[in-house]
């Protein structure tokens, strides 16, 4: 749950977000004029998954980057959803 309100916190702060993938994370940059704000890794496959059906090639920006940030709390629910439904299968 820490990713998420890291993602949350980062997303106040930035209008672009560029999402790579790396053997067994992937790498979330998240940039703000032209420089990157903040740098770091995911672990969780489920929020991972969720960020990249979010992105178009893995860069969040404009308008999907703005229906990012302002309906985060209903990414972070969908993102809590699929995590307790890989828990109970």
């Amino acid at each position: 749950m820490k990713e998420l309100e890291r993602i949350q916190q980062a997303l106040r702060h930035s209008n672009t977000l560029v999402l790579k993938d790396r053997e067994k994370t992937v790498e979330c940059s998240f940039i703000r004029e032209g420089l990157v704000y903040e740098n770091f890794q995911l672990e969780n496959n489920v929020l991972a998954s969720a960020l990249q059906e979010t992105s178009v090639n893995g860069i969040v920006e404009g308008l999907n980057f703005e229906r990012l940030k302002n309906r985060y709390e209903w990414f972070a629910l969908r993102v809590k959803s699929r995590m307790l439904l890989d828990t109970l299968k």
